[in-house]
């Protein structure tokens, strides 16, 4: 009897844990804005253990935080203020443990810095610009003190040459064609760093761009609307308002996900997220660019399952065989 109790005291125990771990969860990713600044609150249900880095040569900043589930986020968070454009939050794998990786895409190339709250719960990120503008105040002050330098009967000359000896105002340099952004996170690098014990400071430049596995597609012309995605017995279909001209398929590992680009295209979904659950698929989730929409299908084991994808009058089709 004593050996029958103890082993359901163990097992309840084990559930409760296991328990406990999938209940971690990111609860919300807001960003707070204050006049021309942004900053960007993260908070979960657990105290939080993380790592953040800019992106080398791109106007972009990570957040990974270890053992901790982005489901209930959206995953392109839109913002358009301050220096910040939208923010992708999708799940990531570290060292083969899980985590939340929050992606900031920027309007220009930045410094990040993350704090975090003394039950570490809840994490503030900021951006630092590569040159800082001079207050306000500052330049009055500066005005201030050059006037009370002007003797009172300076001739009027004196005082013009003063102000001609004053630097010009530099012209700004025209903008450069900011890359399209990347709301799926799909070309973003792999941490480097360990889950278990993940540095609260930036990791060397070193990290790698991830290169995606683009095979040859042939070229076709044509623009769609998405208007639905529908799971059938052996298949995922990209329903559309016509035939699918031009697309292309990108295939990324760790984890396994296969993205089908279709320029030109538009979509009517108002769902960012369709659940699959099927043929190995959790999930399909839709990017909407300036110049395609992209659909990427996640998969849950560690390959991805054989498909083939054939072009209907009105859909594409993922055949699963």
């Amino acid at each position: 009897m004593n050996k029958i109790s103890l082993t359901m005291m163990s097992l309840a125990l084990s559930v409760c844990i296991f328990a406990t771990v999938q209940a971690a969860e990111l609860l919300d990713v807001k960003p707070v804005v204050s006049g021309t600044d942004v900053s960007v609150e993260i908070s979960a249900d657990i105290p939080m253990t993380f790592t953040y880095y800019k992106i080398p040569g791109e106007a972009r900043a990570v957040v990974d935080i270890a053992d901790v589930n982005p489901e209930k986020i959206e995953a392109l968070i839109i913002v358009n203020k301050g220096i910040i454009s939208s923010i992708s939050v999708d799940n990531a794998q570290i060292s083969g443990m899980p985590a939340s990786r929050v992606i900031f895409n920027l309007t220009s190339q930045a410094d990040i810095s993350v704090s975090a709250s003394p039950d570490r719960k809840q994490l503030t990120a900021t951006f630092i610009g590569s040159a800082a503008k001079p207050a306000p105040a500052a330049a009055a002050q500066d005005a201030k003190q050059l006037q009370a330098s002007e003797p009172a009967s300076a001739p009027i000359e004196q005082k013009q040459a003063v102000a001609e000896n004053k630097p010009a105002p530099q012209a700004q340099p025209p903008l450069k064609e900011v890359k399209e952004e990347d709301p799926l996170g799909l070309d973003e690098p792999p941490a480097t760093t360990s889950a278990a014990a993940m540095p609260t400071l930036p990791p060397p430049a070193r990290s790698k761009k991830l290169e995606p596995v683009v095979p040859d597609t042939p070229a076709r012309s044509g623009a769609v609307t998405i208007n639905n995605i529908v799971t059938g017995d052996s298949y995922i279909d990209i329903r559309t308002d016509g035939t699918v001209g031009d697309y292309k398929i990108i295939t990324l590992s760790k984890p396994e996900r296969v993205s089908i680009d279709i320029p030109g295209a538009r979509s009517s979904l108002k769902a960012k997220q369709v659940p699959i659950k099927k043929f190995g698929i959790t999930r399909a989730r839709v990017g909407i660019y300036k110049t395609r929409v992209r659909v990427v299908l996640d998969a849950s084991a560690a390959a991805f399952p054989k498909y083939t994808i054939t072009n209907r009058p009105n859909a594409l089709r993922i055949n699963f065989n």
